[in-house]
């Protein structure tokens, strides 16, 4: 098996693919272009000590009802789900 299948996602050094893979998702899901980069950042959860991605949403993801709620489901699917970086770079080839 190959590493990159089974590597877990490190929510800093990989912060790229998941720019591209919540970008992405949004694009067709909602058919909008947007830059995420700015939108969320990871921090340390002080109870369990697991870094975490935390919403950090500008005006533009505020101000519409649907892409608060993808982008927000996005964030929250990542900090609860063991993803892989191979199932990031799978989804960003489709």
């Amino acid at each position: 098996m190959d590493h990159i299948e089974t590597e877990p996602i490190d929510l800093v050094r990989d912060k790229n693919f998941i720019d591209k893979y919540f970008s992405l998702t949004i694009k067709k899901e909602l058919n909008i272009d947007i830059d995420v980069s700015n939108e969320y950042i990871a921090a340390q959860n002080i109870v369990s000590r697991k870094l975490i991605l935390v919403k950090t949403f500008s005006e533009v993801v505020m101000g519409n009802p649907d892409l608060y709620l993808l982008l927000a489901y996005l964030i929250h699917d990542i900090n609860t789900r063991p993803l892989t970086k191979g199932q990031i770079i799978r989804a960003l080839e489709k």
